[in-house]
């Protein structure tokens, strides 16, 4: 019986290797990545786009010597409440809607062809519908832990201000900055969770626990891999942001035509780059299951079990 080269594909690999098997990967699926990401961002930036229209263009301003009028309060109270209204409802969507849907359907994407199975973006969406509300609990389990952490923090400085004064404000700064490394380390060590909720059918807790359990004595691994994936990102939206502001720059930034082509070009610049995080997150869960529970021998022993003649 041929082995498949997923199976070969599954064994430990670099950081480097990790990200040549992203860009393969990215390559030879561009289209089917490229779908899957535009299929929730294009009507949202329509949305944010129309959205903004409504917004008022100019915002009475007061000056010295040139107080606001009565009317002129009430018209930049109406102003700026439906303004934050806007942008709370585009918020709303992009957490319980974008960034769920287009996070489970992505990574069951990645999965399907990491592991030589075909799929298509429409079957990853009917996939990612069934796993939307456990991402959103999972979303808002980790919006709580960190209000909670900031309140927290927040409680901790008062008392300190209160005792200690300007020291206390010192060290108000310290425990600051202890919280924000605190926060990016148990950010590392829950990275996989996603995909292990999406991958396994687990629950949000379950793949909160599945994550820490995993990235143990690999969280430096981690931590590589998501930086690396990070300068990458924006290093590529840099690079194509250029390329977008130049014609954007020659019709005029702030002219119709250039806020246009500004608004496309972002558009377009966030569907390529969107696939890069995402693809090299899940790759690094089956990277941390090959390490730590042998997934590439369960993988083969399946197969062998199940008579495949993989391609």
């Amino acid at each position: 019986m041929q082995i498949s080269t997923t199976t070969i594909r599954l064994r430990p690999l670099r950081v480097t290797e990790l990200l040549d098997t992203v860009f393969s990967l990215y390559r030879r699926n561009f289209w089917l990545f490229v779908a899957i990401v535009a299929i929730v961002q294009v009507p949202y930036q329509v949305l944010d786009d129309l959205l903004s229209l409504t917004l008022p263009h100019t915002v009475p301003v007061a000056t010295v010597g040139h107080p606001l009028t009565s009317a002129q309060t009430k018209v930049s109270l109406h102003d700026v409440t439906l303004e934050l209204l806007v942008a709370a409802i585009l918020l709303i969507l992009v957490v319980a809607l974008v960034v769920p849907l287009q996070t489970a359907s992505f990574t069951k994407a990645v999965s399907d062809r990491f592991l030589d199975r075909q799929t298509t973006a429409a079957e990853c969406y009917r996939f990612a519908v069934r796993r939307w509300a456990a991402l959103v609990v999972l979303g808002l389990i980790y919006l709580g832990l960190a209000v909670g952490a900031l309140m927290v923090l927040f409680i901790l400085v008062v008392l300190l201000l209160l005792l200690l004064g300007g020291a206390g404000a010192a060290l108000g700064v310290l425990l600051g900055l202890a919280l924000l490394v605190v926060g990016f380390l148990v950010y590392v060590r829950l990275l996989v969770a996603s995909p292990a909720l999406v991958l396994e059918g687990a629950s949000p807790w379950e793949a909160i626990r599945r994550s820490w359990s995993l990235t143990q004595g690999h969280a430096g691994r981690a931590f590589g891999v998501l930086v690396s994936l990070f300068l990458v990102e924006i290093l590529i939206t840099i690079l194509l942001g250029v390329v977008v502001g130049v014609p954007a720059g020659l019709v005029g930034i702030t002219s119709g035509a250039g806020i246009a082509i500004r608004d496309v070009g972002t558009l377009v610049i966030g569907v390529l780059v969107a696939p890069i995080l995402a693809a090299g997150i899940t790759l690094l869960y089956f990277d941390l299951r090959v390490r730590k529970e042998a997934f590439d021998l369960e993988l083969l022993t399946q197969q062998m079990t199940q008579g495949q003649t993989p391609t």
